[in-house]
């Protein structure tokens, strides 16, 4: 059983609906409360104008095929030729059982450079999701039962993409818009915050009348005193975490939020179990998120989730966008998670769904877990158009 040759294929489509969330929120022009604290240099992302991903294709030498995807919002082109041009030579001709070992080969290769994080762990990711998929493939079975089994049949997600307010004006859009998703069947929400502190905490207020279950993603907007101050007021709305409220640098200063706010903080910037560690270490984390797509694919995300539990902490994927390879993957790991609590589930119309049709949407605030060989899912990257 080895690898006779690894793909990397770019989609890039054109939004459905909406401008994504992130770029809706964190994207645009800053805005503060009477200051430009911290200034908006520290504080704009860049986003793609379309919906874009990278897919990962492992060939065997039995004839099965297994999909994997890579993080990759922006410069996906840069993702793919990672892949093409250092990991496929790596990883071809190895055994397909072989994954950890396979893992540290990928890892180590650019570590006397520096690459623990970004564009490298994201092409790393692809292609070992790839790899688990055509390994249980090959042994007829899905992914979940070779990582130990599941801990549930169904696991809890949340409606994820939901902006505050940008203004006092929208918030009864924005109450109107949480009423909608309660109706459509779901149970928790999180709303993404980082516009105005005061604005934002009424937003967050708004959407916890509708919703008994709200989470709130800062994106690293905040400085440490806006932090606690809206920390502060979250506290009192009972939301369940506040993540990344601060940028994911700052580690001294998660532990300084941690130790004075009585809210869980969240992080979903966690390229791998090494920094994962240093957060822990310090107390500075009662959630992580890492992104099965951006956090070393299957074999870290396990890692994480067992190093997270030996602290008392709780790990649940990150999801945020991605194509159907990506929730399914995420999927898979938190049915096999004990310390899982609850995971994300972007909300908007995704172009990248045409990539699988029987990948299963959320019903009532669930995912059910699939029982079907690799992923559980079928992927037919034709039917997408502007795949190139």
């Amino acid at each position: 059983m080895k690898v006779t040759k690894v793909t990397a294929t770019v989609h890039r489509l054109a939004p459905l609906g909406d401008t994504y969330w992130g770029a809706r929120t964190w994207g645009g022009p800053a805005r503060t409360d009477g200051d430009d604290y911290p200034p908006a240099a520290r504080r704009r992302y860049v986003y793609s104008p379309t919906i874009d991903t990278v897919l990962v294709r492992v060939d065997t030498d039995e004839g099965v095929t297994g999909w994997g995807e890579c993080k990759a919002p922006v410069a996906a082109p840069a993702t793919a030729a990672i892949v093409t041009e250092l990991l496929s030579p790596m990883v071809t001709g190895t055994r397909i059982s072989e994954l950890a070992v396979t893992w540290e080969r990928m890892y180590t290769a650019m570590r006397v450079r520096g690459h623990d994080a970004g564009f490298w762990l994201e092409a790393l990711s692809g292609v070992d999701i790839a790899l688990w998929d055509a390994w249980s493939r090959t042994l007829g079975q899905p992914i979940h039962a070779l990582l130990g089994g599941t801990y549930r049949t169904e696991v809890p997600v949340y409606a994820s993409g939901l902006p505050a307010a940008a203004s006092h004006e929208q918030l009864d859009g924005l109450r109107d818009s949480a009423r909608r998703l309660k109706d459509a069947g779901w149970t928790a929400v999180k709303v993404a915050i980082g516009l105005r502190p005061s604005l934002d905490v009424a937003s967050v207020a708004v959407v916890r009348e509708v919703f008994d279950t709200v989470f709130a993603d800062a994106a690293g907007q905040y400085d440490l005193a806006q932090a606690i101050r809206v920390g502060r007021s979250l506290e009192e709305l009972g939301v369940g975490f506040f993540e990344m409220p601060i940028p994911p640098e700052h580690i001294e200063g998660y532990a300084r939020l941690a130790s004075i706010l009585n809210i869980p903080l969240a992080l979903d910037s966690i390229p791998n179990r090494y920094r994962a560690l240093e957060y822990l270490r310090t107390g500075a984390l009662g959630v992580l998120q890492p992104d099965v797509c951006r956090a070393g694919g299957i074999t870290e995300v396990m890692r994480i989730a067992v190093l997270a539990d030996a602290f008392g902490a709780i790990t649940t994927p990150h999801v945020s966008i991605g194509s159907p390879v990506h929730f399914a993957a995420s999927l898979q790991c938190a049915a096999a998670i004990p310390n899982f609590h609850i995971m994300e589930h972007w909300i908007g119309d995704n172009p990248l769904d045409a990539i699988s049709a029987d990948a299963q949407p959320p019903r009532n605030g669930h995912r059910a877990v699939t029982t079907t060989p690799g992923l559980g899912i079928t992927v037919e990257p034709a039917s997408s158009p502007a795949a190139r």
